[in-house]
């Protein structure tokens, strides 16, 4: 009898060591509420433009973050070493519709090893540290936003904040060195499967870091997006996107600031475009962007507001009958609250204005822009998230 109980606890021992080195989790978020969304836009023509204000309200999904489902899981290998993987799909709560393209896991889908003093080491659709979302983001932290808040979070004039995903990509990143982290990454086609010849593919390239001395956390990140060669001459140079921010915890309020150096972005990556003056092509311009902001404890849970300016250089576009110059700076506002009901739930409410402020001139006859323009947004939001 005896010895049956004694080999009865030997194999739970082993069995409870056995799961406790390996473990599938699923996890989401499910975010919710009401947005009141109001856009200036263009119902005439580029030649003739009518500048008018349009609004809609209805229920919409993934307002403080991006609603998602996810499976993520590890196991043991000995020696500090770890099999690592994580698929994640975003989709909208308002239709139940997949997001990011249709992608099964559009967010996040990769798989890799992790060592305890090395760090991880994986491969896949990854976000990069720069992103301000995904597994290993060293950036999100410098928004009072967290890269959310539909269109006044840092991704608002931060391109590569504007949750840069890139496919085909190995990554690094470094567990905690005293404070410090690091991390990097390569994708041999940012979007998509790659094609032959290499040369023909988007290849990306990212560095980061951030690291806190006390009440101080500083972070930079560098994103390098090189065009393929069968690219059109227009698009040949390589998107550069600098990004440096710090965040000071007074306790009582946190101070965040952002600085971007952004070289030869595309007007339909910005993440505010003026309607019905977008040119067909990609066209490249350069442009520096600035973010001031605070988290202010308040009744139980957090203030949040930021402004942010995007200051950008002219730009040439158009044949030689039409040629327009356009200049897509703007100003973008916000201000938000959240409140906990639980460790896993909060409310929360914000109201956010972007005004575009550049300058649009006709180098041609055949057209009459006015010598400036404005491209306008408000957008309120209520709503709930649920983590689990």
């Amino acid at each position: 009898m005896k010895k049956s109980l004694i080999a009865l606890a030997v194999l739970g021992a082993m069995a409870g060591t056995a799961s406790a080195q390996s473990s599938v989790t699923m996890y989401g978020i499910v975010d919710v509420g009401v947005q009141w969304n109001d856009f200036g836009v263009n119902t005439g023509t580029t030649a003739a433009p009518r500048w008018e204000s349009e609004s809609v309200f209805g229920v919409e999904s993934g307002f403080q973050s991006g609603s998602r489902l996810g499976v993520r899981g590890s196991e043991a290998l000995g020696g500090g070493w770890s099999a690592i993987f994580t698929l994640e799909s975003g989709y909208s709560v308002d239709t139940g519709m997949s997001g990011q393209g249709g992608r099964l896991f559009g967010r996040q889908a990769w798989g890799g090893f992790q060592h305890t003093s090395f760090g991880s080491f994986v491969a896949g659709r990854v976000a990069t540290v720069s992103s301000g979302t995904g597994s290993f983001d060293l950036w999100g932290a410098v928004d009072p936003f967290a890269t959310g808040f539909g269109k006044f979070g840092l991704q608002g004039t931060f391109i590569a904040s504007n949750a840069l995903r890139e496919d085909n990509a190995i990554l690094w990143r470094s567990p905690n060195w005293g404070g410090l982290n690091l991390g990097a990454s390569y994708s041999f086609n940012i979007n998509g499967q790659e094609v032959a010849p290499s040369g023909n593919n988007t290849t990306g390239f990212t560095l980061g870091g951030n690291y806190t001395w006390g009440p101080v956390l500083v972070a930079v990140t560098y994103d390098q997006i090189n065009a393929p060669d069968s690219a059109p001459a227009i698009n040949q140079e390589d998107q550069k996107m600098l990004q440096a921010g710090v965040v000071v915890d007074l306790k009582f309020m946190k101070i965040h600031g952002a600085y971007a150096s952004q070289d030869n972005i595309s007007l339909v990556q910005a993440a505010v475009s003026p309607a019905g003056i977008a040119p067909t092509g990609l066209v490249p311009y350069d442009n520096q962007a600035f973010m001031l902001g605070v988290t202010v404890p308040l009744f139980g849970g957090n203030l949040l507001a930021s402004y942010q300016q995007s200051d950008a250089d002219m730009v040439t576009y158009g044949p030689p009958t039409a040629r327009l110059q356009f200049e897509p700076d703007y100003n973008v506002w916000g201000v938000g609250y959240t409140y906990p009901f639980s460790r896993r739930t909060n409310l929360y409410i914000g109201y956010g204005q972007g005004e575009w402020d550049g300058t649009i001139n006709s180098l041609a006859t055949v057209t009459n822009f006015a010598a400036s323009e404005r491209f306008d947004f408000k957008q309120f939001a209520l709503g709930v998230r649920h983590l689990f």
